[in-house]
């Protein structure tokens, strides 16, 4: 079976290629069918528990609970520990994942036979980081699905758009791209993505790393309490846990004439006037409208006309928080009749990907690298630090082959102190926007160095002039998002490799 697996924040959903039709999974809870997994974990007598078992453990005030597991994970390496719960960023995210493949074959509405295997398209956000995306990988390949594909979640709702749209971007349409705008439960995306015959090119994204409907749960909780007079301290972790759930579900609930949103807050329930909630939200949705702007702007370096109105498919509105009407009635002022909002916003990544999984669908998907990936360098004088763009973003791999990048140079030092980042935007070559630490590495130039016994000694201590012998610095972006490293000198057949993608 072929799924279309949206890893969410606040919902994982599912999606299936069935015949030519997406059926999304819906799960028995055991007093109903409800279409997700909701992103919680927690540690409740000892055991990790995931998804609806955790929502169990939440509603009895039991363990330590965690809200969003991969608005947590995204933040660390795989192997970083995760304090509440006692494991690793891959541990967790590799039991999330494992429990959902168990309620897929056991609880779930899709006919999915014990041992059948399961192939998935996967999504990350257009912003994620490369460890991001390599956890997000490896966690599903532990878990024991057959990954056939990893997709940015803006492609993936493009290519729903398009399915849902067939008639509007056919062969003699003048619609060239559309513009996603994803605000999930933890990240915001935004990408602009062609749509000329079938075959989706990821031209623009941006985003931001840590914004979504999470934070306008917050918002709602703090005007709850403040209006209860209740001081917000006084909630342990499993409460506020609790609560924030209560707050999603009343601000899903919201309809674009509400006038009141009701919280219960233990046995009372609070009453908000929404005027004054939406423009407590305005700051956060006016932080969105920044990255959408600068997709735009970027445009025409595609051939794209971002000011001819009958170019652009649509703004089209995914992900669970772009239904909030604090959302829309801003961008609805912005971009007019062309706003277009998902039947089902939580839905459309895992629609998207199940299309792009399924061969009889004829769908080609061609992405680029999202995040700008360098290494800080010392400069000439060897008394500051340059920074280096090793792949920039926006860059498209060769026919889904490896991104190859070298750098030649005579090192100053016999073992180089190489310091990684990323990023999402430079200004004048500078790292700009979400910067990620990618990590650090001491690499040895020659046999001796990689011996020696204090390597970090030889960082410090610069040669009486650069080797004669040039080394060769090769980088490849591999498809899933990781990023190996070779050191390579000819001359003495010195040669090592790191994977900096894995843990």
């Amino acid at each position: 079976m072929r799924l279309g697996i949206d890893f969410g924040t606040t919902r994982t959903v599912v999606a299936a290629a069935d015949g030519g039709r997406y059926p999304v999974a819906a799960f028995d809870v055991g007093d109903g069918f409800v279409d997700y997994v909701p992103g919680l974990a927690a540690l409740a007598d000892g055991q990790l528990r995931t998804g609806w078992a955790a929502a169990s453990a939440c509603a009895a005030g039991d363990g330590s609970v965690l809200r969003s597991v991969k608005r947590v994970v995204s933040a660390l390496g795989p192997d970083d520990p995760v304090e509440e719960l006692g494991v690793s960023a891959l541990e967790l995210a590799t039991a999330f994942v494992s429990s959902l493949r168990a309620l897929l074959v056991e609880r779930s509405n899709l006919p999915v036979r014990h041992g059948e295997p399961l192939e998935a398209m996967v999504a990350v956000p257009a912003n994620a980081s490369s460890r991001q995306r390599y956890l997000t990988l490896e966690a599903f390949r532990r878990a024991g699905f057959d990954v056939v594909g990893l997709v940015n979640e803006p492609t993936a709702a493009g290519i729903d758009f398009v399915h849902r749209h067939l008639r509007d971007v056919g062969a003699q349409s003048p619609k060239r791209y559309v513009v996603v705008y994803d605000l999930g439960g933890g990240t915001f995306d935004t990408a602009a993505v062609s749509l000329r015959d079938s075959r989706f090119e990821l031209l623009e994204s941006d985003g931001i790393a840590r914004l979504g409907g999470d934070d306008f749960d917050e918002l709602i909780l703090s005007a709850a309490l403040e209006t209860a007079g209740e001081p917000a301290g006084s909630l342990s972790a499993a409460a506020r846990v609790a609560l924030l759930e209560r707050c999603r579900e009343s601000k899903e609930r919201l309809g674009p004439n509400s006038r009141r949103l009701l919280v219960e807050l233990g046995g009372s329930e609070v009453v908000l006037d929404t005027a004054a909630l939406y423009d407590r939200a305005q700051p956060l949705v006016a932080r969105t409208l920044e990255p959408l702007a600068r997709v735009f702007e970027r445009l025409p370096s595609h051939g794209v006309d971002p000011d001819d109105p009958r170019q652009l498919g649509a703004v089209y509105l995914v992900g669970g928080a772009a239904a909030f009407p604090a959302v829309t009635r801003a961008l609805r002022g912005a971009y007019g009749r062309k706003l277009k909002l998902a039947p089902s916003p939580h839905a459309a990544t895992a629609v998207g990907l199940a299309i792009a999984a399924d061969p009889d669908a004829s769908v080609f998907v061609r992405e680029a690298v999202t995040r700008h990936f360098g290494v800080w360098r010392e400069a000439e004088d060897g008394r500051d630090k340059v920074f280096d763009p090793i792949l920039r973003k926006d860059q498209l791999p060769p026919g889904g082959e490896p991104l190859v990048v070298t750098r030649v140079y005579h090192p100053a030092h016999a073992v180089g102190h190489l310091r990684f980042l990323e990023c999402s935007r430079l200004i004048d070559g500078e790292p700009a926007g979400d910067l990620t630490p990618f990590g650090e590495l001491l690499v040895a130039y020659d046999a001796d160095a990689a011996t020696a016994a204090d390597p970090e000694a030889l960082a410090e201590e610069r040669l009486p002039q650069p080797a004669p012998d040039p080394v060769v610095e090769t980088y490849r972006y591999e498809p899933d998002g990781r990023v190996t490293l070779e050191i390579e000198r000819s001359a003495s057949g010195y040669r090592r490799r790191w994977d900096l993608g894995a843990p």
